[in-house]
């Protein structure tokens, strides 16, 4: 997908979510997630691959969504679809005309 993206290939209702750290009580935090709006996507698997995480392998498949241009997306967000969840690694906008944004990601545990 090179160039543009017509809108009819954004067929993929995704959460967009932002995390929310709340105090847990023993002098740390627990993060927990909280939806910010539902969007339209395209979501096409990249790669797949394996990574090391506390000593076990575990699948690592990257994946680019694509959604129409939003200001303030940031790495700290994800995505969810479904049960699926999608850590925000990279963001870019392709034509830097803000029409839309490409969001690398990882495919994460929920």
């Amino acid at each position: 997908m090179s160039g543009r993206t017509p809108i009819g290939r954004l067929r993929h209702r995704v959460t967009l979510q932002q995390p929310v750290d709340t105090d847990d009580g023993s002098g740390g935090t627990a993060r927990t997630w909280a939806d910010m709006v539902t969007l339209w996507a395209r979501i096409e698997p990249l790669d797949a691959g394996e990574r090391v995480d506390a000593e076990r392998i575990e699948a690592a498949i990257d994946h680019r969504i694509t959604i129409r241009w939003r200001a303030g997306v940031t790495h700290a967000m994800r995505f969810s679809f479904g049960t699926r969840v999608f850590a925000i690694r990279g963001l870019t906008d392709r034509e830097e005309r803000h029409r839309f944004l490409d969001c690398l990601c990882e495919e994460t545990a929920p």
